[in-house]
């Protein structure tokens, strides 16, 4: 492993995430950088920094400086308000341990004018259970969370879509309507044709790798494992 390094988000300066070069095996890949999501998943202020960016995506205010100059000040804020396009949301369904991040996506939709259809008007934020074979389960008393509500998905890593791509299937079972998706890092763009709004992407790490573990260059060139990562984090070996 070398040391770890940062890298900084080109929309927020205050946001970034810690990665190490070397060679690890997830439960199902092999990659050439540890990201690590200590920090944004359990500090206040980096959790608020990465939902302040993810959050952007969902609102789009129409730029008005080209506006005559005789119209400012509340004028011009109550335009731009109006002119806003909002993507609904009523429930944020929070996957790989991003539940702080999730209750401050809250936050900033709600202050970017992001109002749920819910009866409270106030957003849901689900920390949903998985089973064994990694599928989502909703219990009875969280079913009316996804029934007929927009929902956006939040997590650290998308890396092969597997995980995203069985949580769409379960909450359209359950009558929710998935409107975005938003992830940390994504190695993938979109899956099954939902956009993977990534806060850092590829573009970031260029020469990162994802690998089968039968079809692995750093195997194949014999470099031993460097550690075992999941989204708790990492096991040296």
């Amino acid at each position: 492993m070398e040391e770890p390094f940062k890298i900084v988000s080109k929309e927020d300066p205050g946001c970034y995430i810690s990665v190490t070069k070397g060679h690890f095996s997830s439960d199902r890949f092999h990659v050439n950088y540890y990201i690590d999501m200590t920090t944004v998943k359990n500090r206040m202020s980096a959790a608020q920094s990465i939902a302040k960016v993810m959050s952007r995506k969902y609102v789009n205010r129409v730029n008005l400086s080209h506006t005559s100059s005789r119209f400012s000040g509340p004028y011009m804020e109550a335009m731009a308000e109006a002119s806003a396009t909002v993507t609904p949301i009523d429930t944020i369904v929070c996957l790989d341990g991003c539940e702080v991040i999730g209750a401050y996506m809250a936050e900033e939709l709600t202050g970017l004018g992001v109002v749920s259809n819910n009866r409270h008007h106030t957003f849901y934020v689900v920390s949903p259970e998985f089973d064994r074979e990694g599928q989502m389960v909703v219990r009875d008393n969280i079913r009316h969370m996804f029934k007929d509500k927009n929902v956006l998905i939040i997590l650290a890593t998308a890396m092969s879509g597997h995980t995203i791509y069985k949580s769409i299937k379960c909450i359209n079972s359950y009558g929710g309507k998935v409107q975005g998706i938003s992830c940390v890092f994504g190695a993938v763009e979109e899956i099954e044709g939902y956009p993977v709004n990534a806060v850092f992407t590829r573009d970031d790490l260029p020469d990162f790798e994802l690998s089968e573990p039968d079809k692995c260059p750093m195997c194949e060139a014999g470099k031993p494992l460097d550690a075992v990562i999941c989204s708790y984090g990492y096991s040296k070996l």
